[in-house]
């Protein structure tokens, strides 16, 4: 009991002594601000800040070296009931810088001059995709390699293709066996010539059935025997055409091969620069898995946010210049038209103001020095844009 009472009372006194540390803090805080007024009033130079920037030294001496604003100077504080004063408890007050948010350049809003509208972007791919393997397999080959440029549907990826090729194999023969099954006609001709036969026999068995000759149950086997001849013809000319919807059967099977072949090996969609590999030779692969990033440098949109006041109809078609800095001070100009303006207002309506806020982008050509291509993606750009009257 008496350690638990020893301990609340060394709690308090800590307490107390913490709560007179804050209250010496405070009393010099304002003594120092007095004194610095005082100073400032009395002397010639020009009026000082008020704010008083943080104490960087305290002494222990009965001296504290006030913050520099014109020259250093020194002032008399009454020592209170503490020796030492710790710095993390003076309370201090330093000059506010106000912060200017950055704003993403891409989407960055316009200003209106003149009645032309101003938006700074950067130059995005028009055609920039992700290649991806189309069904499972080992990559066998790679023909491509990082800033590689490749031609449209040339070869890049190969995949191991051995199973399809040999799916291939076997449809082909199928498809010629199902098509010399469809081209044999030899049964419809047989069972044509036996229908003959049968005819001639009904027919001469017929007379004697008739003299009384020959007996009636003969008379009807040679009667059936025509019948059947006859239906052969029509079991004869359907296996013909079952035949021949063999072959549309192997043909898709054979199409099927095909198609499975295509997925292993991957061509390029558009002429364009292997941006990055992901995928190295002998790896494995899932369908859906990107393999490589393909991007197209001849043409690039440059997309933005205007604000106006008039319709969003003076902007379709509206005539455009795209500034872009190319290095050491040097800038190209290019002219273009908007290409396309959002149907709908960005934000929840129009402003105090009356204006509303439109995404737009222009679309321009890259331009080739030496034969190699100026602009590069991502690179910054200023678009002007003159609305339709």
């Amino acid at each position: 009991m008496t350690q638990k009472i020893l301990v609340a009372l060394s709690l308090l006194v800590m307490g107390v002594s913490i709560g007179g540390y804050y209250w010496q803090a405070n009393k010099i805080s304002q003594k120092v601000a007095l004194q610095t007024q005082e100073t400032s009033l009395k002397s010639d130079a020009p009026e000082a800040p008020k704010t008083i920037e943080p104490i960087k030294t305290i002494e222990s001496s009965n001296n504290v070296t006030e913050p520099s604003t014109a020259s250093p100077k020194l002032v008399q504080i009454d020592r209170g009931p503490l020796d030492v004063i710790e710095p993390s408890l003076i309370p201090t007050q330093s000059q506010s810088t106000p912060i200017v948010p950055i704003q993403n350049p891409a989407v960055a809003l316009t200003s209106t001059q003149d009645g032309v509208l101003r938006y700074k972007a950067i130059l995005s791919f028009v055609n920039d995709i992700k290649v991806v393997a189309q069904t499972d397999g080992i990559i066998l080959d790679i023909l491509v390699d990082e800033g590689a440029i490749v031609a449209k549907d040339s070869t890049m990826i190969q995949i191991d293709n051995r199973l399809a090729n040999a799916e291939k194999e076997v449809a082909v023969r199928e498809l010629e066996s199902a098509k010399l099954k469809a081209e044999d006609d030899s049964q419809i001709k047989f069972s044509e010539a036996s229908y003959e036969v049968a005819t001639s026999v009904f027919n001469r068995s017929q007379d004697l059935y008739v003299k009384g000759v020959e007996p009636q149950d003969d008379w009807e086997k040679k009667r059936l025997e025509k019948i059947k001849a006859g239906f052969q013809i029509d079991v004869s000319k359907r296996e013909q055409m079952i035949n021949q919807a063999a072959v549309g059967v192997n043909q898709a099977k054979l199409n099927a091969s095909m198609v499975q072949l295509e997925l292993r090996t991957i061509k390029a969609p558009f002429s364009g620069v292997v941006a990055s590999m992901q995928k190295e030779r002998f790896d494995w692969v899932k369908a859906g898995e990107e393999i490589l990033r393909l991007v197209s440098l001849d043409k690039f949109r440059v997309k933005g946010t205007v604000r106006i006041a008039d319709s969003p109809n003076t902007l379709e078609g509206a005539k455009a210049k795209v500034i872009i800095p190319v290095g050491g001070g040097q800038v190209e100009q290019l002219d273009g038209v908007v290409g396309f303006v959002s149907p709908e207002s960005q934000g929840t309506g129009a402003r105090s103001d009356g204006t509303q806020e439109y995404t737009v982008w222009v679309e321009i050509p890259n331009k080739q020095v030496g034969g190699k291509y100026l602009f590069r993606g991502t690179m910054d750009a200023m678009v002007e844009i003159t609305p339709n009257k």
